[in-house]
């Protein structure tokens, strides 16, 4: 059915009249009446009694009306709904992230994303990187922030910040009087570490092996954050990621922050669902992840120094 004949009735049921109609749809009143002919004649439908110029709409007319109003009310509707998808005014995303972004540094990019776009709806996940990884993987997640030792077959996969390295330590600490803190000067101290399973912890025992330091592992867990934490507590001197250090704002807390050297890289890859095409909305929140990340690591390179692996 085509849509100007609906059109052209519904303009003669609410004006009374074809030469009310014509003005209305700017058309000349002689194809208003075609139009209604046509329609007729394609729904098998009296419409009109006709008096000479009068039109009468039958009862049929009127129930048609009734349709077509509903019609035109959910065409509204889906006009309304495009506008805003084309606005990116409404919508959700959902982004998941280890804790070492997750806790400061995408909560920071949430703020200015929902600044931006109100009316957007955003569902944040914090976990490990498997199940950052598995959340992406099976579609359930947009966007993924996570370490790099991940399966990264069935996702879309490319690095997101690289940075150094850190020995955290109370300020009274011994080690706080060197610039850098080596190998050599963690031998018999009581250190907190990243997970064995941790490329970065891996690095770490390498170059602690190559030096033939032997600290005393007190504490391990698989969060940046919490190695800090249990710094500041005196539990022993760290190992962390720098972002970590900068981006929650561990210094203010009087925690102190050394290089380590060899350096040992903390890599963060940015992960998304294969073979899917994203809403505009994702790549809006893309965007705003990206400037954080390259002031985040502004941050990091002004306060340790460029990083060279």
């Amino acid at each position: 059915m085509n849509l100007t004949l609906i059109e052209a009735f519904s303009a003669v049921m609410k004006t009374g009249s074809t030469t009310a109609a014509a003005e209305l749809m700017r058309m000349s009143q002689p194809a208003i009446s075609r139009s209604l002919k046509r329609l007729e004649d394609t729904t098998k439908l009296k419409l009109f009694e006709r008096s000479g110029p009068r039109l009468t709409p039958t009862p049929e007319a009127h129930l048609l009306y009734q349709e077509v109003l509903d019609t035109f009310v959910g065409l509204d509707r889906l006009r309304q709904s495009v506008a805003r998808i084309r606005a990116v005014g409404t919508g959700s995303v959902r982004i998941a992230s280890s804790a070492a972004l997750g806790l400061s540094f995408v909560p920071k990019v949430l703020k200015r994303f929902t600044d931006r776009w109100p009316g957007v709806s955003v569902r944040f996940e914090i976990g490990n990187s498997v199940t950052v990884r598995n959340l992406v993987a099976s579609g359930s997640y947009d966007i993924g922030l996570c370490a790099e030792e991940i399966d990264r077959s069935n996702l879309v996969v490319s690095p997101f910040i690289e940075t150094r390295g850190i020995c955290v330590m109370p300020p009274d600490h011994a080690l706080a009087r060197h610039d850098i803190v080596r190998p050599e000067h963690l031998d018999g101290l009581r250190v907190i570490s990243l997970a064995p399973d941790d490329t970065a912890r891996i690095q770490f025992n390498a170059a602690l092996e190559t030096a033939g330091a032997k600290p005393q592992f007190v504490v391990e867990t698989q969060f940046a954050a919490t190695v800090c934490q249990l710094a500041i507590e005196g539990v022993g001197v760290g190992l962390t990621n720098s972002l970590t250090y900068v981006s929650d704002r561990f210094e203010p807390l009087g925690l102190v922050a050394r290089p380590f050297e060899p350096g040992i890289a903390f890599r963060s890859l940015m992960i998304l669902p294969p073979h899917r095409a994203r809403s505009r909305l994702v790549d809006e929140l893309l965007v705003f992840l990206q400037a954080e990340r390259d002031l985040l690591d502004a941050a990091c390179e002004r306060r340790f120094g460029r990083f060279a692996p």
